[in-house]
């Protein structure tokens, strides 16, 4: 079987007979060319152009092919140093954060030792106020104890002058009051008399 006429079938296959008498002709007359025309020279100088493209494709392709090498390993290489440059950052940056870190925790435990230094320092005060608030409570019941009782003692003795002083008043006043009836009466008597 001819497989020219395999693939024309394929092409036809659901074309209507008038169709695939049309395609026959188109075919042929590609094929021969029209009488007293040059076809068959221009068919072969199309061919051999086919042929010369088709020949340089493998060309294309090789140059191609070095072309995408070139690239890719130029891509390769500047990856590569990205890659590096990032590593190298990324190692001085843990180095410096490292180092960091650890001046923070430094300063942090030292801050925390002067911390705790001021906090013994704190207790120790707050232990002696307590012990002067406890003797200075303690003397504070003794004076006021004391001056409870002196107060008792002072109002005792008041009382004790006031009574001394009614009493005093009570006898000056009568003494007055005897004194001047006295005087009263030898005035009277005086005066009566004469």
């Amino acid at each position: 079987m001819d497989s020219d006429k395999d693939d024309l079938a394929i092409l036809c296959r659901d074309m209507t007979k008038a169709e695939v008498d049309r395609i026959h002709r188109l075919l042929h007359e590609w094929g021969t060319g029209p009488e007293d025309s040059f076809f068959p020279i221009q068919f072969a100088l199309l061919t051999r152009a086919q042929l010369r493209a088709a020949a340089s494709v493998p060309r294309a392709v090789t140059d191609s092919r070095k072309w995408l090498e070139q690239h890719l390993a130029e891509y390769r290489r500047q990856t590569q140093s990205l890659v590096n440059d990032f590593n190298q950052t990324f190692q001085t940056g843990t180095r410096d954060f490292a180092a960091t870190t650890s001046l923070h925790a430094k300063t942090v435990e030292k801050a925390a030792s002067q911390m705790q230094a001021q906090f013994d320092d704190a207790k120790y005060v707050a232990r002696q106020i307590k012990t002067l608030m406890d003797s200075a409570a303690s003397r504070w019941e003794d004076i006021s104890a004391s001056t409870a009782a002196q107060c008792k003692q002072l109002e005792q003795v008041s009382d004790d002058l006031q009574n001394r002083f009614a009493w005093r008043v009570i006898l000056e006043m009568a003494i007055w009051f005897s004194l001047a009836l006295g005087i009263g009466l030898l005035f009277g008597h005086y005066v009566w008399t004469r």
